[in-house]
């Protein structure tokens, strides 16, 4: 008898953990303050595994990922500027800005009315965290993976076709480090940078 009412006390207690928790998670205030972070970050780090950036898993390309149309054009510059909070994968974070623990991907959908040789140029607008990291994929192969945009305009380029549609899936991440150095620009760097901006753009060169 004594056993079951210290079971029922523990069923109580641990449901009375549960709802406050989801009390908590519900009130977090949109707009962070930095001290909500590294608040958030101490309780995520054990949650980093699956927020982090596996190097062998496979991204979603979904109907809500963002897609950024370019037209490939001799002797043409096409451009779009970006805003990197905006490709956030709202699903696997809960942050709604680019902080540690946050990954996102967006789409690079390239056209052309003749056949061409492409250059995609990555310029940066302000500046980036700098344990940001890029991978790039077209039809499932890895491009490339850096840590700059400007490191991923060197490696992106070929052959475009007339009436064809190349479809680059630019995947970003920035991972939860356990190191004190490491945890300090992290800090710095979501502090300053509330968001990363950058422009893209494609240049098309005449076959020879």
């Amino acid at each position: 008898m004594k056993n079951k009412k210290i079971f029922k006390y523990l069923i109580i207690l641990i449901l009375i953990i549960f709802f406050l928790l989801i009390f908590f998670l519900k009130n977090i205030p949109k707009n962070k303050t930095i001290d909500d972070f590294l608040f958030l970050k101490l309780i995520g780090n054990g949650l980093s595994n699956k927020l982090d950036y596996q190097e062998n898993s496979d991204f979603k390309n979904n109907d809500e990922t963002k897609q950024y149309n370019l037209k490939v054009s001799y002797k043409n510059i096409n451009f779009k500027s970006i805003n990197l909070s905006e490709t956030i994968d709202k699903e696997k974070n809960v942050y709604e800005k680019i902080a540690p623990g946050t990954s996102g991907n967006f789409n690079i959908l390239l056209n052309s009315n003749e056949n061409l040789k492409y250059k995609i140029i990555f310029d940066s607008i302000n500046e980036k965290p700098k344990n940001l990291n890029f991978k790039a994929t077209r039809n499932g192969k890895e491009i490339a993976n850096v840590n700059t945009l400007e490191e991923l305009s060197e490696k992106i380029d070929g052959y475009i076709r007339k009436g064809e549609t190349i479809n680059i899936i630019i995947n970003w991440y920035w991972n939860f480090e356990n190191n004190q150095e490491t945890d300090m620009q992290d800090t710095k760097d979501s502090n300053n940078i509330r968001k990363y901006q950058f422009n893209i753009s494609t240049i098309g060169e005449e076959i020879i």
